[in-house]
């Protein structure tokens, strides 16, 4: 599904234009480094594409990770279409982390994790709604 390895992670963000929810997919290793820039806060990561990524509209490019100076994180698509933001205070970030790396650690290969509001109180209201899946087909980076 997912073509190439782009960047230092090979991860990959779908998303439903009728919903606005995202699916963010990779192997355990890859999203526990997923988790761990959540968690720093900074930076940015690109995304491997997806040329078919029904039953979702489109795959998004990239990831940009900002710490802000509030007490909620929020996942959100910026307007170019392209970019998954995650931006938040230290704590949110943290706990928006430790979920994502205790399902790449725990996760069953059929399940996902949903991070949406309201059920998650470090997430803030206007954060889109992230499905976690793990990937097993998707390739560890060496």
């Amino acid at each position: 599904m997912a073509e190439g390895n782009i960047g230092e992670i090979m991860l990959y963000v779908l998303v439903s234009d009728a919903t606005a929810e995202l699916e963010l997919s990779g192997s355990r290793a890859e999203l526990y480094a997923f988790g761990r820039q959540v968690r720093g806060g900074l930076g940015e990561t690109a995304l491997s594409h997806v040329a078919d990524p029904a039953p979702y509209s489109r795959s998004l490019a990239r990831v940009v990770f900002r710490q802000a100076d509030a007490a909620e994180a929020v996942i959100s698509v910026l307007a170019d279409g392209e970019t998954l933001e995650v931006r938040g205070g230290p704590e949110a970030l943290a706990y928006l982390a430790a979920n994502i790396e205790g399902f790449a650690e725990d996760g069953d290969a059929t399940g996902h994790l949903h991070l949406e509001y309201p059920g998650h109180d470090y997430l803030a209201e206007e954060s889109d709604p992230l499905v976690v899946a793990l990937d097993e087909g998707v390739s560890s980076p060496s």
